[in-house]
């Protein structure tokens, strides 16, 4: 039997430092699954395509996902036995607060989607699929995707009204519960990230429990290295008052760039 795990995000959940792992321990994943990260599906276009349609939510760009999602498919070499690992979470579509009328409404077609394509591709043979979600508590999770774009775009939302904009989006959980109503036949796994902080792994441990590896390549291992830290609170509030300035774009950028850098390099000497 062939063992995917397709993992779908969500975004601000840890994802950063769950690609991190697997990408570190690629090795020793490498003889049982072909693992397929973000470098490959944002290269190849996969990941434009999905947020293109959680916007849209045409036929058309359905299937111009579907059709990319096969093409790439068809170039992993799968071996006789070798399962998949695919980490990407632009898979549920554009992050909620970037596409606040829609949120991960497109999630359970765009999963229906990638399980099909990929039932394809392994046709004849015997295939066990897990979508796995990371879940995070709601208040932490949308401050996450406030400071994250107050870095990255001109954001001028404090917080309280940044949450007010989202407040008709269903809960994370409900995501998960809607993607398992749409495909009864996978399983839908998930994992809060508060808990997993607390694990050897981090938010690498679902991956590490999936491998199931002997206790000889186990012990090997290593916690990912890479991580999406918090900025201080003093800190995005500087960014939310430049985005609000009347400063010219470039201008902005570069400031902001300044004040991020040194708020992580005050974190770093702190830890």
């Amino acid at each position: 039997m062939r063992r995917v795990l397709l993992h779908l995000g969500l975004h601000k959940t840890g994802t950063t430092a769950a690609q991190s792992f697997l990408y570190e321990n690629r090795e020793l994943i490498w003889p049982h699954y072909s693992l397929v990260l973000p470098y490959k599906t944002r290269k190849s276009g996969l990941a434009n395509a999905a947020t293109r349609h959680s916007v849209y939510r045409l036929d058309d760009t359905l299937a111009t996902f579907g059709s990319k999602m096969n093409t790439f498919l068809g170039q992993i070499d799968f071996g006789t036995r070798r399962g998949l690992i695919l980490s990407e979470e632009n898979f549920g579509g554009l992050r909620p607060s970037r596409n606040r009328a829609e949120g991960y409404a497109a999630m359970p077609e765009l999963a229906s989607t990638l399980v099909g394509t990929i039932r394809r591709q392994l046709i004849g043979d015997e295939v066990d699929i897990t979508i796995y979600l990371s879940l995070r508590e709601r208040s932490e999770w949308l401050r996450s995707l406030w400071a994250h774009d107050l870095q990255r775009r001109r954001l001028v939302e404090d917080f309280d009204a940044f949450c007010a904009a989202l407040d008709h989006l269903p809960g994370l959980p409900t995501v998960a519960d809607r993607i398992q109503e749409r495909l009864p036949e996978v399983h839908v796994q998930t994992r809060w990230l508060e808990d997993l902080q607390e694990t050897r792994f981090g938010p690498g441990t679902p991956f590490a429990e999936f491998l199931g590896l002997p206790q000889d390549k186990a012990s090997k291992l290593v916690p990912p290295s890479k991580s999406n830290t918090s900025l201080p609170q003093d800190a995005l509030n500087e960014l939310l008052a430049l985005n609000r300035s009347p400063l010219e774009d470039t201008a902005l950028v570069a400031q902001k760039k300044a004040l991020i850098k040194s708020a992580q390099r005050a974190f770093a000497d702190q830890t």
